[in-house]
């Protein structure tokens, strides 16, 4: 009997991974929360988003069970230093702030870095995962036409949109995520896929347009550069030369003209008021540096600045696990870029380079304002997670370091 529930769920096994995707992606969770206001509904609905997370942490713990034999032999470093991380976090709670609280966010966390380790366990390469993630991509962009109201999602006028999201923000950062994969989808999938993906973009664009996320437009170029410097360092012997001269000559300039360009962007040196959060929150990282506060940990003197949150995935990392978790975190970064450089020499793994470099380019620059790192939900982290793996293995696989 076990060995037909191991083979079913092989067979099916995408469809458990898009469920699985798709639930933590916090979409229906914040379709849910949108209906706080009710008299009465709002601790049933809380639980009911708390169980639909539980029930997509279950099926991701089953998936990895179940391909517990392809997880062995997938081992690299990288999946050691996520365990180590993961670890760190653990125990930042038990020395930092421990309560019910913590210890459910906690669980929210590992439950979501899990999904990560499902997606890399359970998919053969990287365009297996693209199909699963157009998919759900896809799923989401519907729910969110269907949710918003006519007027406004035929309107040029409309702005700030948030549809099924609780912050027009989310919404503009699942368009970049989608306009990302939708691309990539089109290139590599075929038939029905790729005049999908066309729609798909598509809608996406428009979702994007109406959310009016001036950080998810910022990213498009970033990923857009990510993806060019891949084709010319692989393509070109002295690539990677010229590509790091235009990277200097881009830094040089954003440097001298920094305020000009924040002005074009509706924002000022103070980033909209945000350098006044990270003051605040630095003068509270100062006091535990190393160990940090405890994931998950709120800070107990709550001004008016800090009740908004850190808005910077970078300080909130420091906040939570100090300087000790950071540097684990620099370390896994530092390993990705290393794996990208052996695997983009690769021609046959053009596809892959520019896909795995692209989405840790808008991933890193996204944390600079916004707070993805360590998060309890949603498809950044996990796919983040899934990223490094991918690239960790590729690069074992270019190297011939594989068995036999």
């Amino acid at each position: 009997m076990s060995n037909n529930i191991i083979n079913s769920s092989h067979k099916y096994f995408q469809f458990f991974v898009f469920f699985t995707l798709l639930v933590v992606s916090g979409a229906f969770s914040h379709l849910l929360s949108s209906e706080y206001l009710l008299d009465g509904g709002r601790s049933q609905i809380s639980l009911l988003a708390k169980l639909l997370l539980v029930f997509s942490y279950v099926a991701a713990l089953s998936l990895f069970v179940v391909h517990w034999g392809e997880f062995k032999n997938k081992v690299t470093v990288t999946v050691w230093l996520w365990l180590a991380l993961m670890f760190w976090a653990t125990i930042s709670v038990f020395i930092g702030q421990f309560n019910i609280y913590t210890l459910m966010r906690l669980a929210g966390l590992l439950g979501c870095t899990l999904i990560g380790l499902m997606l890399y366990v359970s998919t053969v390469n990287l365009t297996q995962a693209v199909k699963i993630l157009f998919c759900v991509c896809i799923a989401i962009t519907l729910l969110n036409l269907v949710y918003i109201n006519g007027d406004a999602l035929l309107g040029f006028s409309a702005k700030n949109i948030n549809g099924v999201f609780v912050q027009k923000n989310l919404l503009g950062h699942f368009s970049l995520l989608a306009l990302f994969i939708t691309s990539f989808a089109f290139v590599r999938l075929s038939g029905g896929y790729r005049l999908l993906s066309l729609v798909g973009f598509g809608a996406a664009a428009w979702l994007l347009f109406l959310s009016t996320s001036m950080t998810s437009n910022l990213l498009i170029p970033i990923a857009i550069t990510a993806i060019l410097a891949s084709l010319v360092v692989g393509r070109y012997k002295y690539g990677r030369y010229a590509v790091l001269i235009i990277i200097l000559l881009l830094a040089i300039g954003l440097i001298v003209n920094w305020t000009e360009i924040l002005s074009l962007l509706g924002k000022n040196s103070t980033f909209t008021g945000r350098t006044s959060i990270w003051s605040e929150y630095g003068a509270l990282i100062i006091q535990r540096p190393f160990i940090g506060h405890g994931y998950g940990a709120y800070p107990e003197v709550n001004t008016a600045l800090i009740k908004l949150g850190p808005h910077s995935g970078y300080i909130e990392q420091l906040y939570y696990t100090g300087v000790i978790g950071s540097v684990i975190m620099i370390a896994l970064v530092v390993q990705m870029i290393k794996h990208w450089w052996q695997i983009v020499q690769d021609y046959s793994l053009a596809f892959e380079a520019c896909f795995l470099l692209g989405f840790m380019a808008v991933f890193l620059a996204l944390n600079l304002t916004e707070t993805y790192f360590l998060n309890r939900s949603g498809l950044f982290w996990p796919l983040f997670i899934y990223c490094s793996l991918q690239l960790s293995w590729l690069s074992k696989k270019v190297q011939g370091a594989l068995p036999e």
